[in-house]
This record gives C-alpha cells, structure tokens and sequence, in this order.
C-alpha cells in the first residue's frame, strides 16, 4: 500500500525529491532493503534441520555428533576457501558469531505432549485493568497472600544498555524472606532475558514443595504468552527448559497452577517500581568479548541497515533544499525509519 502512496505523490507534485517522500512514507532504498534481506539470509541457515543438506556441507564449527559431509566446506583449504565467492562462505563466517537457542527436536514441542495439550487449566493470564487503583488493589491482595498460603510472587523486569541486559527478580515465598536475584547478558534480547528471568525464578519457587501457586508479575504478557508457542522460534531452548520445570510442577497435584499478571513500569506500583529501578541503577562493564545470540543478530543487522538509511539520508543533496525537518514531542528531528510490519 505505501509504494501506491509514493508513486501517487510523486505523479503530483513533480518537484517533490523521492528521497524525501521515500523517508516520510517510511521506505527504505531498494539497495539497502536487498542488503538487509541478505544479511537475513545468512542467518537462515541457523534455522534448518541439523541433518539438512547445507548444514552438513558447512563447516565443522558445529556440535561433534554432526558427521562430515564429503562435500564440507571443511576440505577446502585457505587458500580455496577466499578464492571461492559463494553465500555459502557467508554463512559459514556469520555462523560463528551467535550461538543457536532452536531446539527443533525437543520431547516438549511434540503434538499431545505440550503443556497447553495436557495442563491447559493450570495456568492463566491477567491483563492490566483500565482502572489502574483496582488492578494495584488485585497485586497487593496477591502478594499478601503470598505470604500467609503455600504460593510464591515473582516480580521481575529487565533492563538493556550498551547491549548488556540485566534481569532481576523479587521473590516473595511463602512464610520466607524475599529472595532478590540478578543476572546479566550480553548481546541478548529482551525477550530472551525475560524468559530466562522467568526460568530462573520458577526453577527456584518449584523446589519448595510446599508451593502449589505461582504467581508471575512483569511489566507484559508477550513473553510468557511465549512460553506456550511450540511453533519454531528462536527461543525454544528457553522454552523447553520452562516447559519442563512447569510439566513438574502441575504433575505434582492437580491443584498446583500458574499466573501471569502484568503490570506496566511506568504506572510505578511499589514492588516492581523497586526492581525497575535496580536493573536500571546497575552498571556492569563486559570484561571478554562474547557471542550474540541468534535473534539479536537479526535484529542488529536490520538496526545497521536503518542507521545507514539515515546517515545516507542527511548527507545527500537529494532529499531537497526545502525538505521540512519535523519534531517530534520532545522537540528532537525525526530520523528516517521503516514501517514495521516491512520485512
């Protein structure tokens, strides 16, 4: 729809700049959107069966029980290996700078053994309220209760600066003193630190067997809606792990059950305002260089793609002369972006 928009601009006004109307609509240059596309593409291969046809002819940087393909790239010399111009080498080099959360073959994502397929009653999700007094009024009765029945409060947020994550919880058990915990990553998206914050904190409520009510406090349900998606994404080796602490924790008794309750950071209630506020106060600076993982890859290379579609934009003469730089709220310039949704 937005192309029929730019061609229709730029059949009215003949004087308007394309690259100007491209960046007000949102679109990228086709040069820089095909540069994307391949730097994704690159990434695919980490996607595919480990048995599948290119993943064998790749290089040996791979787990040992993967047997050597005839055809492996590891049989080509150095020398070989720069003089041959295939994507194949690409996607060899970029292999070795993320390490892989797909667990294709995993006993948790099978059909009929899932948890949503056996312990669909046991768990729930709870939106925030419009009224934003009633829903505090629901969270303090929940950790109040926590603390005089056998159920357990995690409340966790996560933070991200100079690609370090940190993640902290707040347990709350029963009739125990709260439980802090922090952890911190590097290169890793908020997603996959949030789902390992959740790990983290039900892999240590479940060992206390006199829990049989877990209650989960973050600030959305996106990604413990995840926890319960057994479609291919990079984040199954989270999942399963999740997957199999909960498979415990219901089979124990057909009472024991889960809650997820968001509450978002800036309405700033008591108790996860105080563990906002920790991730953001820590500073922690990396010592050794570390790995991405697979999905800040992906998205690291379409944030390079969108900061050359800006630096290429100030920069020419092509935008125009009269080109009006807008503000947004804050009274700063808006920069050239994508329409999300745009692969």
């Amino acid at each position: 729809m937005q192309w029929r928009v730019a061609f229709w601009i730029s059949e009215v006004f003949w004087t308007s700049p394309m690259l100007g109307i491209k960046a007000i609509l949102g679109l990228v240059p086709i040069n820089l959107h095909l540069k994307k596309l391949y730097r994704w593409f690159l990434l695919c291969e980490s996607s595919l069966l480990s048995n599948h046809i290119i993943s064998n002819i790749l290089s040996s940087n791979r787990p040992q029980e993967r047997n050597h393909h005839i055809s492996s790239i590891d049989h080509l010399t150095v020398k070989q290996r720069l003089q041959l111009k295939s994507p194949l080498i690409d996607v060899d080099d970029k292999h070795n700078q993320f390490f892989l959360f797909f667990s294709f073959f995993n006993k948790e994502f099978k059909p009929r053994n899932r948890l949503i397929d056996l312990f669909s009653d046991h768990f729930s999700f709870h939106f925030h309220f419009s009224n934003t007094k009633k829903h505090i009024e629901k969270l303090d009765e929940i950790v109040l209760r926590a603390s005089s029945n056998p159920s357990s409060t995690i409340i966790s947020d996560t933070s991200i600066k100079n690609h370090i994550t940190t993640f902290i919880s707040h347990i709350h058990f029963y009739n125990k003193p709260v439980v802090k915990t922090i952890y911190r990553a590097i290169n890793i998206t908020t997603t996959e630190a949030e789902l390992f914050a959740i790990y983290c904190g039900i892999n240590q409520v479940v060992t206390n067997s006199d829990v049989n009510h877990i209650v989960i406090i973050t600030d959305s349900l996106y990604t413990p809606k995840r926890i319960f998606d057994s479609s291919v994404h990079p984040y199954q080796i989270y999942l399963a792990a999740i997957s199999q602490e909960l498979r415990e924790f219901f089979s124990k008794d057909s009472h024991n059950c889960i809650e997820f309750w968001d509450f978002p950071s800036k309405q700033k209630w008591l108790l996860h305002y105080s563990v906002d506020k920790d991730t953001k106060r820590i500073v922690f600076t990396p010592l050794f260089p570390y790995k991405s993982s697979w999905d800040f890859c992906r998205k690291t290379e379409c944030d390079l793609i969108l900061s050359q579609w800006r630096m290429l934009f100030q920069a020419s003469d092509s935008k125009g002369r009269n080109f009006l730089d807008l503000l947004d709220d804050d009274l700063n310039f808006i920069k050239p972006s994508s329409i999300k949704g745009r692969s």
